[in-house]
C-alpha cells in the first residue's frame, strides 16, 4: 500500500506548542510500583463533591439524551443572586480553563503579548501561544506575584494580564488594596484575567474585593470554578463574572452547549450546600 504524502497542515505556531503532561492515574501508580498513594498533584478536593451534588447528578442522568441549557440559566441566575452582579455579568465554562483560552483567542492576535508571572498556572501561556501571541513573566518574589515587576513590564503590545490569587501552585496572595495599585496601573485598552480559583479558601480580611471592582464598570474579568473547594473537578464547570461586554464576547465564541446537564447539576446543588464548602475550608486549614 503506498501512503500519500501531505503538506504538512498544522499551523507552525500550534505544532510548536508545549504539550500539557497529565499524571498518570493513581491507581497505575500503585500497581507499578507495588504502594498505596494519595494524589496531590492536581489539588483535588480530598472530601469529594457534596452529597446534594451527587443526588442532584442522579436524578438527571435519564435525561442524558437532551441538549443542555446552552445558557446556563438557572446557575447563572443562583450566582448572580449570591454574588450581588447581573446576570449578564456571568459566563459559565467548561472549567475555568476554558474560559481563559476562550478570552485568550478573543484578546490575543498574532505579535500581542499576554502578561502574567513565571511559576503560576500553566494553562494562561499555553492559550497566549495557540493564540499566535507572545508570553511575558516576571519573576516571583518570595514565591508570590511581585506586581511591581509585572507593572513594569507593560508596554503597548500587552493585551492580557493574568493574575492568579491566590496563585496556583505556590498559594501565595495579594491584598486588595495591591490589587487596586497594580489595576491603576494598567492602561484601559488592557483586559486584566483575576483567577480567583481557590478563593474559598481564603480567610484573610484584607483579600480582593473583585466583584467590587467588577461592580464598579472596570473593564476586567474574575475567574472561578466549581473544581476545587466544590469538589467537582470531574464534572468541568467554572464562571467568569466581568464587564458585560467581555462576556457577550466568550458567549459570541463559546459552543452552546459546553456545560453538561450533569455539570449544571451538580453546581446548581453544591451551591446550596455551604456545611460540605465549610467542611472542605476546615479539611484545607487543617493539611
Amino acid at each position: 500500500m503506498t501512503t500519500k504524502k501531505f503538506p504538512r497542515l498544522v499551523p507552525p505556531r500550534v505544532a510548536g506548542l508545549p504539550l500539557y503532561v497529565p499524571g498518570k492515574p493513581i491507581e497505575e501508580v500503585e500497581r507499578e510500583l507495588g504502594i498505596s498513594a494519595i494524589k496531590l498533584a492536581s489539588n483535588e478536593n480530598a472530601l469529594g463533591p457534596s452529597p446534594k451534588a451527587i443526588e442532584a447528578v442522579a436524578r438527571c442522568l435519564a435525561q442524558s439524551n437532551r441538549y443542555p441549557d446552552a445558557g446556563g440559566f438557572y446557575l447563572r441566575e443562583k450566582l448572580a443572586a449570591r454574588l450581588g452582579v447581573e446576570m449578564d455579568q456571568i459566563v459559565l465554562g467548561a472549567g475555568s480553563t476554558e474560559l481563559i483560552q476562550l478570552l485568550c483567542h478573543i484578546y490575543i492576535q498574532p505579535g500581542d503579548v499576554g502578561l502574567t508571572s513565571e511559576g503560576t498556572f500553566v494553562m494562561f501561556p499555553l492559550a497566549v501561544r495557540a493564540a499566535g501571541g507572545t508570553v511575558v513573566q516576571a519573576p516571583l518574589k518570595d514565591y508570590a506575584y511581585d506586581l511591581d515587576a509585572l507593572a513594569a513590564r507593560l508596554d503597548e503590545s500587552v493585551r492580557v494580564v493574568y493574575l492568579a490569587n491566590p496563585n496556583n501552585p505556590t498559594g501565595t496572595m495579594f491584598t486588595a488594596a495591591e490589587t487596586d495599585r497594580f489595576l491603576a496601573r494598567v492602561p484601559e485598552n488592557v483586559l486584566v484575567i483575576l483567577d480567583e480559583a481557590y478563593c474559598d479558601y481564603v480567610e484573610r480580611p484584607d483579600y480582593s474585593h473583585s466583584l467590587d471592582t467588577v461592580r464598579a464598570g472596570r473593564y476586567l474579568i474574575v475567574l472561578r470554578t466549581f473544581s476545587k473547594a466544590y469538589g467537582l473537578a470531574g464534572l468541568r464547570v467554572g464562571y467568569g463574572i466581568g464587564h458585560p461586554e467581555i462576556v457577550g464576547a466568550v458567549n459570541q465564541m463559546r459552543s452552546p452547549f459546553n456545560v453538561s446537564t450533569l455539570a449544571l447539576a451538580a453546581a446548581e446543588a453544591a451551591l446550596e450546600d455551604a456545611e460540605h464548602i465549610r467542611r472542605s475550608v476546615e479539611s484545607n486549614r487543617r493539611g
